[in-house]
């Protein structure tokens, strides 16, 4: 027992020293984000619309509103069009939760993603689901992969957008770069050329992924919200499965402080060429 009673300031000490090195690890994270967002509004061109079809490739039911919500409703109160396409069914997001099945995830983020953009002011008829199964997009077999990419294709080609939105890659999450590298591949297939921009999601959680695109790419531009912040704001709210924890599950599905620093009141998007035939598939950033 005595032995016992002199461990517990010990183990008291460990746990303060692990506690204290989890406060220093998010204020550095805080100070990191705050400098690329300074830096990032300092040193971006203003975003231009453009009145030619956009498209938004979102990987996940989510990731349109976090990147690109602002921009939505922007062009949408304009009347000009655009598209969203999502990539997988969302369905890996509570993956080991014990009260929710996978099913039932991609079923509820379907119908959130369908409310969300209902308020950004996209119509129904440019909202594409292509049910790719959540988490698996870095494995894919080659003929899954080909089968993608030339849905992909089919759907760009019918568009016929002037701009492409999607994450960034590397953007911090497998399935955005594997995204990205089949949307290149069905741009190129497609046999169009339009303008491609990437935003951030998951990179606002690891800033160096901004920094090292701050350094590398000088085709940037900043989007402020502006008057409709509000609106990106309400839609983000629709996604409730991912902004609150579902019991018994005590923390959500996305940090708070990722959700903050997307919505902070400007968006920013990184410039790409997209690839050549034969080029590889993570594009050529404009330098």
């Amino acid at each position: 027992m005595t032995f016992r009673l002199l461990l517990i300031p010990q183990l008291l000490g460990l746990s303060l020293g692990l506690l204290d090195r989890h406060r220093a690890k998010a204020l550095t994270r805080s100070l990191a984000i705050w400098l690329c967002r300074i830096s990032l509004q300092c040193l971006s061109r203003p975003y231009r619309l453009r009145t030619e079809p956009c498209i938004i490739f979102a990987p996940h039911q989510d990731d349109e509103t976090l990147g690109c919500g602002g921009l939505i409703a922007r062009k949408r109160n304009e009347g000009l069009p655009v598209h969203v396409i999502f990539i997988t069914d969302g369905s890996a997001s509570h993956t080991g939760h014990p009260g929710i099945t996978a099913g039932e995830v991609g079923s509820i983020r379907r119908r959130e993603a369908l409310a969300a953009l209902a308020i950004l002011g996209v119509e129904s008829c440019a909202i594409h689901f292509l049910d790719e199964a959540d988490g698996t997009l870095k494995n894919l077999a080659a003929g899954r992969e080909s089968a993608l990419v030339a849905r992909l294709a089919g759907l760009i080609a019918w568009i016929q957008p002037g701009e492409i939105f999607l994450p960034c890659s590397p953007d911090g999450s497998s399935e955005h770069d594997a995204a990205f590298g089949f949307v290149c591949a069905a741009v190129v297939q497609a046999g169009v050329q339009p303008d491609f921009w990437q935003y951030p999601v998951w990179s606002w959680w690891n800033p160096g992924l901004l920094i090292e695109r701050m350094i590398f790419n000088q085709g940037y531009c900043v989007q402020p919200t502006e008057d409709f912040q509000p609106i990106k704001t309400r839609a983000l709210a629709r996604y409730q499965s991912q902004l609150e924890p579902i019991p018994p599950w005590s923390e959500p599905a996305l940090p708070p402080g990722l959700v903050h620093s997307c919505n902070s009141g400007h968006e920013f998007f990184f410039r790409f060429i997209p690839p050549l035939p034969g080029a590889d598939a993570a594009g050529t950033p404009v330098i």
